[in-house]
């Protein structure tokens, strides 16, 4: 039963150990997070005071048209890629028309078609309607 006492009373030793190392940390951890938050409030409020001599300024400039010049290129680039895929895509539709492959039909017979095929279905309704409104209404 002693010893039962002893490890309990180092085991509670321990945990306020623990508690206090934990308890710095958190406490420096605080103090770290609050610098950062000051330095970044101090940093927002200070006015920004820069010139830029000529030759700055000209550098920027070249290195601004030089950066829009490889954007222009990379969409030239791109148009060109997209201009090449939808020749392939064309080439391969005309083959596909050229080998009679698929259902191709007009314009004037797929209104004609349809239009029979939403009549038809317009009258069977319709006669389904009449027949159940006779024989089993009336």
């Amino acid at each position: 039963m002693q010893k039962l006492l002893e490890a309990i009373k180092e085991a509670k030793e321990s945990s306020i150990t623990t508690q206090k190392g934990l308890d710095a940390a958190t406490k420096s951890a605080y103090n770290a997070i609050s610098g950062i938050c000051a330095a970044i409030v101090k940093a927002e409020n200070t006015p920004i005071k820069a010139k830029l001599d000529d030759e700055s300024l000209k550098q920027l400039h070249d290195s601004h048209a030089q950066w829009l010049e490889q954007e222009e290129q990379k969409l030239a680039d791109h148009n060109k890629q997209q201009e090449t895929i939808w020749q392939k895509q064309s080439q391969r539709l005309t083959n596909i028309v050229k080998n009679n492959e698929g259902v191709w039909i007009s314009t004037k017979l797929f209104y004609i078609v349809g239009s029979l095929f939403l009549l038809s279905i317009i009258t069977i309704v319709l006669e389904i309607a009449f027949y159940v409104y006779f024989h089993w209404i009336l």
